[in-house]
């Protein structure tokens, strides 16, 4: 948690360019963040932004620190709107980790994602009524079965091996996604 405060409290704001210097929209990336972490993320985050083009409005814009040291691959702190991901890490996972925080990065600022939700628990199998943030273990937790239904979505494959999105829930969310 120290380092996270560092990162979020010291690190200077460069903005992100995609592919060819465009502008990433929404995406800003720590100062001393990688190069080749820069290039993933503006590309994750433009393939993220594809896959959920119907809230492109609606999404906050988003910070990408890198940490030597963090407890999990990345963590999402809703606060500050800040993705920080565990560097060095394999292009694959580093990819996956930040769909994964970008779809709660989405359903923290979008107000069209919360509204999302009881379709998404619809389609999971999953009670109107269950509690979004908190399950019997974290992988029946289904905000982290939404944030890995994205990397499915996204990516084409899930990112932890335990937490699987039914086939109604992936149709539902690319649909939402895309529409609306």
């Amino acid at each position: 948690m120290k380092l996270f405060t560092v990162a979020v409290s010291c690190v200077l704001i460069g903005t992100a360019m995609a592919p060819g210097g465009a502008r990433a929209p929404g995406l800003t990336l720590a100062d001393g963040t990688p190069e080749d972490l820069q290039r993933l993320a503006t590309q994750t985050w433009a393939e993220f932004i594809a896959s959920f083009s119907s809230s492109r409005d609606c999404v906050a814009p988003v910070t990408v620190a890198p940490a030597a040291e963090l407890g999990d691959r990345a963590v999402y702190a809703p606060e500050s709107m800040l993705v920080t991901v565990r560097v060095p890490g394999t292009a694959p996972n580093l990819r996956a980790a930040m769909v994964h925080e970008f779809a709660h990065h989405l359903d923290f600022t979008c107000r069209r994602a919360r509204l999302f939700r009881p379709r998404f628990l619809a389609a999971q199998g999953l009670a109107s009524t269950r509690p979004w943030f908190r399950g019997p273990s974290w992988e029946q937790t289904p905000s982290e079965q939404f944030a890995d239904a994205a990397v499915e979505i996204v990516l084409g494959r899930t990112s932890r091996l335990r937490l699987h999105a039914r086939g109604a829930a992936l149709r539902e969310m690319r649909a939402w996604g895309a529409r609306e």
